[in-house]
């Protein structure tokens, strides 16, 4: 195991909690969470996973949640109560342009 207890399933399932944290009480379709876990789960470096996650982890887990209230934003938005893989694909890039870390550099 990773530094810290870390491993790259163990962040993914990270991510996804914080995810489901900002949906509220929106349900979250199948193709949302594989668009989410695609879009994350490799970039989940052995690097971020021993040595950078630790420090980063407050910091990313919050942008993750905030990529989450806007998936739900959209869905309701539309006066649906599910959130679709199109919301999330949505969703990250308005995150990341905002956030433009490293770890969460834009698309």
């Amino acid at each position: 195991m990773a530094d810290g207890g870390y491993t790259q399933e163990g962040i993914m399932a990270q991510i996804s909690i914080a995810f489901g944290q900002g949906t509220g009480a929106l349900r979250v379709e199948h193709d949302a969470a594989v668009a989410l876990r695609s879009l994350y789960f490799d970039a989940i470096t052995p690097e971020i996973v021993s040595t950078r996650w630790a420090g980063a982890a407050v910091q990313v887990l919050e942008r993750i949640r905030a990529i989450g209230r806007l998936a739900a934003f959209l869905a309701i938005q539309r006066g649906d109560t599910v959130i679709f893989a199109a919301d999330v694909q949505t969703a990250v890039p308005t995150v990341e342009k905002i956030s433009d870390s490293d770890l969460c550099p834009p698309r």
